[in-house]
């Protein structure tokens, strides 16, 4: 394995942790505010994993430790709700460092913060939401040999008004940038613009559903040489998206609810490698509670970029799953979790072989977890994880395990 590198900047990843932490602050003034209520926790959390690289077994011995770490995650969260005349708002804010017990390179401060409003009338609403993230990309994601840090800022706004009766117009519009710090990586990262429009039924008790035409556009950030049949070309992550697409939000019955979206997407592929595609979009889940307490989830996805987006060229990504969880006596809760995920990379300007074409790989993913509420806000939670993935080339099969204890700390009101 290559010799580990540190990309990151601590100076910068301070700073943006100091203005969230003063957004927050500032948000929690009464001044201007009504009905407010805010939460904040803090949380300490220690994992052991057993393949933190997620590489083969073969080359997962050569490696330190036979590639086990012991990551301690320090993390705090806050929240503010309130109401500035006849608009709802929402902050929220997470600061979390991460501390690698043998690979101290790999330590990391990451952070996130978003902001919505909410206006409403009775003729239509308006909802505004701006994010910012900032965190390691996870070795399962990408192959990557050092720390890489990415960085995505997304800003939507969802507007719908009165037609006829239940029925409203909606138009949807945002903006995303997503970088990535590595030389691996960065041909990756993109700046998107969507836009979309139709038309929705929107019932008094909350139910919704749209029917919509939407298209986004996406540049990207920096190029990289890939191997053509032509020879060396600059590669660049651009694509145009088009799709139609409905959004769900239904409560069916009492105890049954449907949500998420689903519909059919062209993707035109506008980089020098030109692999277009086409088929089901979807991001959805069923919602079933059919006992006090508990819920089960089912659940699936089809699209053509990784849930991370450090892909979103080149890749066609389907997953399912389902998770139950059971709440009893309002302070003991037991959740499992199982999921299979297939990424088909028409090709992957990042693989270890110089353009990895036609990589198929399907992961298989099960999880279990109990957690107990103390009745002085303390939560403490046990979690294990099973990962296990079959891919058409050497370099990404790979078998993980880890096991995770935490302690959280809740304050607010």
């Amino acid at each position: 394995m290559p010799t580990l590198t540190n990309d990151a900047s601590p100076r910068a990843g301070s700073a943006h942790a100091a203005c969230l932490l003063a957004g927050l602050t500032l948000a929690a003034l009464p001044s201007v505010a009504q009905a407010q209520s805010h939460d904040l926790a803090a949380t300490a959390s220690i994992r052991y994993d057993d393949n933190l690289y997620r590489v083969p077994s073969g080359l997962r011995k050569t490696l330190p430790n036979s590639g086990e770490e012991v990551v301690t995650y320090l993390v705090v969260r806050g929240g503010v709700a309130t109401r500035i005349g006849v608009i709802a708002v929402n902050l929220k804010g997470t600061a979390g460092q991460r501390i690698h017990a043998y690979n101290p390179r790999f330590n990391a401060l990451n952070y996130a913060g978003s902001a919505s409003a909410t206006y409403k009338t009775g003729q239509g609403q308006v909802d505004a939401t701006a994010s910012y993230l900032h965190e390691p990309v996870v070795f399962d994601d990408a192959f990557i040999t050092h720390k890489t840090l990415r960085s995505t800022a997304d800003v939507t706004i969802v507007a719908s008004r009165n037609l006829l009766g239940n029925f409203r117009a909606v138009g949807r519009g945002g903006y995303q940038r997503s970088a990535i710090g590595s030389r691996e990586l960065e041909a990756n990262g993109t700046r998107i613009v969507r836009v979309s429009g139709g038309f929705g039924y929107f019932s008094p008790t909350g139910n919704s559903i749209t029917l919509e035409y939407s298209e986004q556009r996406a540049h990207g950030l920096a190029t990289t040489q890939v191997q053509t049949g032509a020879g060396l070309a600059a590669y660049r992550s651009d694509f145009r998206e088009r799709s139609i697409v409905s959004y769900i939000d239904y409560q069916l019955t009492g105890i049954t609810s449907l949500r998420g979206s689903f519909g059919y997407a062209w993707h035109d592929d506008r980089s020098v490698l030109d692999k277009d595609g086409r088929g089901i979009q979807a991001d959805i889940a069923l919602v079933w509670s059919p006992l006090p307490g508990l819920v089960i989830t089912p659940s699936f996805r089809r699209g053509f970029s990784t849930e991370s987006r450090v892909f979103s060229n080149g890749v066609q990504v389907t997953s399912y799953g389902i998770s139950a969880s059971e709440t009893l006596f309002g302070r003991v809760n037991f959740n499992l979790g199982v999921s299979r995920g297939s990424r088909r990379f028409r090709y992957d300007v990042q693989a270890p072989a110089a353009l990895a074409l036609d990589r198929n790989e399907v992961t298989t993913r099960a999880s279990a977890g109990i957690s107990y509420v103390t009745g002085s806000k303390f939560a403490l939670n046990l979690a294990y994880e099973h990962a296990q993935r079959d891919s058409t080339r050497v370099a990404f099969p790979y078998v993980a395990d880890a096991v995770t204890f935490s302690v959280t700390r809740a304050f607010g009101s």
